[in-house]
């Protein structure tokens, strides 16, 4: 009985949880009347197939579409992530199996940096940026985004959870380094380097300040800011604006679904070796 009542509870929690993404969803089959009508209703009266064919169709001028839009986020998550996941598991590698002078020291101050704000940073990177001359540019992103704290911290401890009896093995076989990081350590570790490469991608995705910041012409904007200025525009028509915001979520959404497995299994290695 109490096995039944858990679930039960679960359920309930769970459907909660969920409805306002349905309720959001059901929104875009629905007139802006019927969103808006007092009492509402649940499902549309006619199931308006055509507003999502508007929205992706939507042209704000100088290249600002929604197939392009979502072009240049994945474009950019895809390449954050891919990038971190590279660069800081091989840092992570290092902190975690190599001995150098100061690691203790360079490790700590790594920390550190994820106790400050970002908004602390915002203005000098944003001058930066300017001096290089990539505002504007995919770049402006991209290269602040090659490596994070987080991730090498992530890493760093789900290697140390490694036991160090294969990499001995392979030593005595003569392999080095780069290739006990290669052929070992990387397929041990691919639910803490799944859980980076989830992470990033997600913050990316729903960047929104440094996109704004950096970009600022429609064939360049990422999902989060076009919606903005798309919301503006539609700002009366509540049925299309979920459409838009729609197109944002679900992508996310189906990528942790399907890797939600390896991301539990990540964060709980991390989380206990930490």
């Amino acid at each position: 009985m109490k096995f039944v009542l858990r679930y039960f509870l679960l359920i309930v929690i769970g459907f909660l949880m969920f409805s306002p993404f349905i309720l959001a969803m059901l929104g875009t089959f629905k007139t802006d009347l019927e969103i808006t009508a007092f009492p509402p209703k649940f499902l549309p009266e006619v199931w308006h197939w055509e507003n999502w064919s508007r929205v992706w169709n939507t042209d704000i001028g100088q290249g600002g579409t929604f197939p392009r839009w979502m072009f240049n986020t994945a474009f950019l998550a895809i390449t954050i992530s891919v990038s971190q996941v590279v660069f800081c598991s091989m840092a992570a590698y290092a902190f975690a199996r190599l001995k150098f002078a100061g690691q203790n020291a360079v490790f700590n101050f790594m920390l550190a940096t994820m106790m400050i704000p970002g908004a602390v940073t915002l203005i000098p990177a944003y001058v930066l940026m300017t001096k290089l001359h990539l505002i504007n540019s995919f770049w402006s992103l991209i290269l602040p985004g090659l490596v994070s704290a987080g991730g090498i911290f992530t890493l760093t401890q789900f290697f140390r959870s490694i036991p160090k009896d294969l990499e001995e093995a392979a030593f005595l076989d003569g392999a080095t380094h780069m290739q006990i990081f290669r052929i070992v350590i990387l397929p041990l570790a691919r639910p803490a380097i799944l859980t980076v490469l989830i992470l990033q991608f997600q913050g990316m995705w729903n960047a929104f300040l440094q996109p704004l910041l950096y970009l600022n012409s429609p064939d360049h904007y990422v999902l989060n800011v076009a919606l903005s200025i798309f919301q503006q525009q539609y700002k009366s028509q509540w049925n299309l604006t979920l459409v838009g915001a729609m197109f944002n979520a679900i992508p996310i959404m189906i990528l942790f679904f399907i890797f939600s497995r390896y991301y539990i299994e990540g964060v709980a290695y991390a989380g206990v070796k930490g």
